[in-house]
């Protein structure tokens, strides 16, 4: 390993993976692999180790774990993996990608800021062929909105400070659609959030994830977990936006899936 190598920050990506979505976690993996200006570890977290999945492994330098839990424990599982060197960390879903230079730019804003623990930015909306269906820029203020709106600040487009992940210990692992919603509103608590207006990922919007699929129920629970987050007055007003809120998000979500459709329909 070379000097300049030795100056570069090592970040442990993780990506949890049933393994049946290959051509998309080529992608993904294909994403990571082209960050420039850091060196990353990743490690894909599956129920199983199937020939194909070890055979892009491979490909791409990525290393397999198997574990036998859920989103949330696969990804506590891959973070558990992290060794000393790995000041940074974040996961990814299998269809999702990052953009080129952002861990780079992530990175970079978390070592100029000791007290930062998570480091984001914008994220593209991408169909499953990847094509852009808009970009979402996190509002002034996000990191204290999230704790009224869900969805302000994508998971996907973050970098976080690895230290601080074992400080809040990790995800929650009984939550099964917005553990990352609680784990932004757990590391509030602990560090700043900085902010960067670079494009840093794309999140893939399809009918077969996971939160999509099961949209009313993925917002009770993030409700539910604003809820037990939220402190002082607004605790005691929650109930006012609660509800509001959940009209507008029904309705961005129909408007999303709607023009989905229009795109698909005109490439048919």
């Amino acid at each position: 390993m070379t000097s300049e190598n030795i100056e570069l920050p090592r970040i442990l990506i993780v990506i949890p993976t049933l393994g049946e979505r290959l051509d998309t976690l080529r992608r993904t993996l294909s994403s990571i692999k082209d960050q420039a200006g850091v060196l990353v570890d990743t490690v894909l977290v599956s129920t199983a180790q199937t020939p194909e999945l070890s055979e892009i492994a491979t490909t791409f330098g990525a290393r397999v774990l198997v574990h036998p839990g859920k989103i949330s424990a696969a990804v506590n599982a891959g973070f558990s993996e992290a060794l000393q060197v790995h000041r940074y960390a974040g996961w990814l879903g299998d269809d999702d990608m990052l953009r080129p230079g952002a861990l780079a730019t992530a990175s970079a804003l978390l070592g100029s800021d000791a007290s930062a623990v998570v480091a984001y930015g914008a994220c593209d909306y991408v169909d499953s062929s990847g094509s852009l269906l808009f970009t979402r820029r996190p509002p002034f203020a996000a990191p204290f909105l999230l704790q009224f709106v869900p969805g302000l600040i994508k998971q996907e487009a973050c970098l976080f400070r690895r230290s601080a992940l074992t400080e809040v210990g990790g995800l929650d692992e009984t939550l099964k659609y917005t553990m990352d919603l609680d784990l932004l509103l757990k590391l509030r608590r602990v560090g700043a959030f900085v902010k960067t207006e670079q494009v840093l990922a794309a999140f893939c919007w399809h009918a077969g994830s996971l939160t999509i699929a099961n949209r009313r129920a993925s917002l009770d629970e993030a409700q539910a977990v604003q809820c037990r987050h939220v402190r002082g007055i607004f605790k005691i007003f929650s109930p006012v936006w609660m509800y509001p809120i959940r009209y507008l998000i029904f309705l961005l979500n129909w408007k999303i899936n709607k023009g989905l459709a229009s795109a698909c329909e005109q490439q048919s």
